[in-house]
């Protein structure tokens, strides 16, 4: 073990030393008690409570400010409560009266002891409870991401657009939403195998957190479909945004198996709407209204929601089966 022994009495250091070196312990003896890089590498500091340059309390401070933990035993010759009481607070591990027969000496290697059991006690619970800590923003993290594309899941999607909604009401403020539905996706599944689909998912879903805004919300909505939500956003600028994702992926270049493919995104856009579009459902229907009149009207484009007849859900699913992923 390495001890540093903080002392400006050089007679008070040495008996210290001496009979800790008699433990087999190597001891390294300052008069200096400035605070240094240097203390991380002993394994114990016997601190001294009066030193001209800076009091032993100040020392601690000083350690505390720098993230210094390496443990420490505080020494005086005053039997002083108070001060015993003010070194605990600031992280000493034990306080010794340097008593004048040199009885302290003789208790000095078992208080190091206690203390260094004390310290590793403290520092296992301490790495616990930071291992736990990861461990709970691990699952945390798992209740909101979507495992394979690691963006957003539907449950954190749907909290968040009841959040935003009310914060649009509340503050009068704008509110847009889009669903984004990969073009073909089916085909790449039936030509290729769903290995290459989910990677294809994951790709899309990294070009969206690309181009999207950091105050945006990107989410997996259920299979090839993706939700954005665009707090405080007019429906203009929305649309603007929304095209600008369009065109990324449309440029993209794809590479399943080797083979070159070009895909393209349909994509529903919807607006938050006081008196008939004021609930997540509402907003949600809106934008997968306009999403299938985007593929009614061919495809890789951005639709607008506007007043039109919902088709039936059979009508749109074979729409989106008729036609190939172009290579």
């Amino acid at each position: 073990m390495k001890i540093l022994i903080i002392d400006d009495n050089a007679h008070h250091a040495e008996l210290a030393a001496c009979r800790l070196e008699q433990e087999g312990w190597k001891i390294e003896i300052t008069d200096d008690p400035t605070p240094r890089d240097s203390f991380h590498h002993f394994d114990f500091i016997l601190l001294d409570f009066s030193m001209p340059r800076a009091s032993g309390i100040d020392v601690l401070k000083k350690m505390k400010e720098m993230e210094i933990r390496t443990p420490v035993i505080f020494m005086t010759g005053h039997g002083n409560e108070i001060i015993a009481s003010d070194a605990i607070k600031l992280g000493a591990y034990d306080y010794l009266v340097k008593d004048t027969q040199l009885v302290y000496l003789e208790r000095l290697p078992n208080v190091i002891r206690e203390a260094r059991s004390k310290h590793e006690l403290l520092e296992t619970n301490r790495f616990l409870i930071q291992e736990l800590q990861k461990a709970n923003d691990q699952l945390q993290k798992l209740t909101f991401t979507d495992e394979m594309t690691d963006i957003y899941n539907y449950r954190f999607l749907m909290n968040q657009l009841g959040t935003e909604i009310s914060r649009a009401e509340r503050y009068k403020k704008p509110l847009c939403l889009c669903l984004i539905d990969i073009d073909f996706f089916k085909q790449i599944n039936d030509k290729y195998g769903h290995p290459a689909g989910d990677a294809t998912l994951k790709r899309i879903a990294d070009i969206l957190k690309e181009t999207t805004r950091s105050v945006d919300f990107v989410g997996r909505y259920a299979g090839d479909e993706f939700l954005i939500i665009f707090p405080d956003t007019q429906p203009q600028d929305a649309e603007r945004l929304c095209d600008r994702i369009r065109q990324k992926v449309s440029e993209e270049k794809f590479y399943v198996k080797n083979q070159l493919l070009h895909l393209s995104l349909s994509i529903g856009l919807a607006s938050y709407n006081s008196s008939d579009r004021r609930t997540s459902d509402s907003i949600i229907e809106a934008a997968d209204m306009a999403l299938y009149q985007a593929k009614e009207s061919g495809r890789n484009r951005v639709e607008m929601f506007q007043e039109i007849p919902k088709a039936p859900a059979s009508k749109r699913k074979s729409s989106s089966q008729s036609s190939e992923v172009s290579p």
